[in-house]
């Protein structure tokens, strides 16, 4: 083998059939083993004379011509293993492609969800005219009529049921904190504080006195279409103003006392 590969040059196809071919002889060993050719050396001459009657052994280099019934060989086994694998990596990878370029279709965090139009708003919560924020379940986030929001907050009454799209605020309900939901506008104050670790906000969602959020709560963008839907595009986001610890740092300042929270 070694003066065959110096007298022919082999290439990098030569080498790599070389391997295949010793690589197919380690996983289907049926050739007669050297074991025949000392046993055949071992015996005399004088008695190397085998009857007719009985057959001669296998000469070496003779390859089994087919497994046993009903079993796989090693090689077929190893095939068929190799075809399964490339076949699964195959599947996922034109899976992911497809995937990828299938259109995205959200429903979560990242979707525009429409609310519908301003009177429908208000029918469903007539108080959303006067102030209070109007829950959004699906997108987890608090619709403020700003203008509106702001006389509840100062103690005042107004009713303003159709704001502009500038006029309005849509907070998503997750502290920024550690991610707990803010509940509702609470009564007493007209603030929002989160049971986990009470950090309060106005109903602007700028942060107060009272908690270790370091930062308001984040906000949406909303749009109003050209047929009226309000529409909150959850894709868009802006974290709340920094918290910092001076009252004068707010752009809006409700009538409660800057260090109160909601109990």
């Amino acid at each position: 083998m070694t003066a065959l590969l110096a007298d022919r040059h082999p290439g990098w196809r030569d080498l790599l059939d070389l391997a295949r071919g010793a690589l197919d002889a380690r996983l289907d060993p049926q050739i007669e083993p050297p074991r025949v050719l000392a046993a055949a050396a071992a015996v005399s001459p004088a008695s190397a004379q085998v009857p007719a009657s009985v057959a001669p052994p296998a000469a070496y280099g003779v390859v089994a011509s087919t497994a046993p019934a009903g079993e796989l060989s090693r090689r077929v086994f190893m095939r068929r293993m190799l075809a399964a694998g490339v076949g699964l990596l195959s599947l996922e990878f034109l899976g992911g492609t497809i995937a990828f370029l299938w259109p995205q279709f959200r429903s979560g965090l990242g979707a525009k969800f429409p609310i519908g139009t301003l009177p429908e708003i208000v029918a469903r919560q007539a108080s959303f005219a006067n102030g209070w924020p109007y829950a959004v379940g699906p997108a987890r986030v608090f619709l403020v009529n700003v203008p509106a929001g702001k006389e509840l907050a100062l103690g005042r009454e107004a009713t303003i049921p159709n704001p502009s799209a500038a006029e309005l605020l849509a907070l998503w309900r997750k502290c920024p904190h550690l991610g707990c939901q803010v509940p509702y506008l609470c009564d007493e104050l007209k603030r929002f504080t989160c049971r986990c670790h009470g950090s309060t906000y106005n109903i602007l969602g700028e942060k107060l006195k009272e908690g270790p959020a370091q930062r308001g709560m984040d906000r949406f963008a909303v749009t109003i279409g050209a047929d009226g839907v309000v529409v909150v595009d959850t894709s868009q986001i802006t974290d709340g103003a920094l918290d910092r610890q001076d009252p004068g740092s707010l752009t809006f300042v409700d009538a409660a006392p800057y260090e109160r929270k909601c109990q």
